[in-house]
């Protein structure tokens, strides 16, 4: 919104706020070999070459960043509990990140009224789930190809009506 604003658009999309911890890995007979969801907690634990990362949460936040002690202790406990001795907490890095979405968690994805300006945004909390096929979607639109994934109700449109 903050670089579409100056352009007349006022999408609904909105900073919706994700808190990760990586560490190093100590010993990878004890880490993850592919991504675990802990359901009961939200949390994602991941697997990074010599890294593991623990992410998850969806605060509405607006644009603040600052990183709050009790979104840490769930991902700890979670990396500690399903892979003990797998991870070096003491070194860990406590981090946040701003997702983009919309309220109807469905991103925004074409062409607008602008000329060459096409929009990929709102993806939520799937933003690199969806990265593939919304670059995909929108290479085609910018080439006037027929897309292979149907695009309808993706348009800015829903939202300047």
């Amino acid at each position: 919104p903050l670089l579409l604003n100056p352009l007349g658009f006022r999408l609904p999309i909105y900073p919706i706020k994700g808190y990760s911890l990586t560490l190093p890995l100590l010993d990878e007979t004890c880490a993850p070999q592919s991504t675990v969801m802990d359901e009961a907690f939200k949390v994602a634990v991941t697997r990074f070459e010599d890294r593991i990362r623990v992410g998850g949460t969806a605060e509405i936040a607006h644009f603040d960043l600052s990183l709050k002690d009790k979104r840490r202790k769930p991902a700890e406990f979670v990396v500690n509990d399903l892979f003990p001795n797998a991870g070096d907490l003491t070194n860990s890095t406590f981090w946040c990140g701003l997702r983009p979405m919309t309220p109807d968690s469905v991103p925004v994805i074409g062409k607008t009224p602008i000329s060459n300006l096409f929009m990929n945004t709102g993806h939520g909390t799937l933003g690199w789930t969806m990265s593939q096929g919304s670059a995909r979607l929108v290479a085609d639109v910018i080439n006037n190809k027929t897309p292979d994934i149907d695009n309808e109700g993706l348009s800015i449109d829903r939202f300047l009506k």
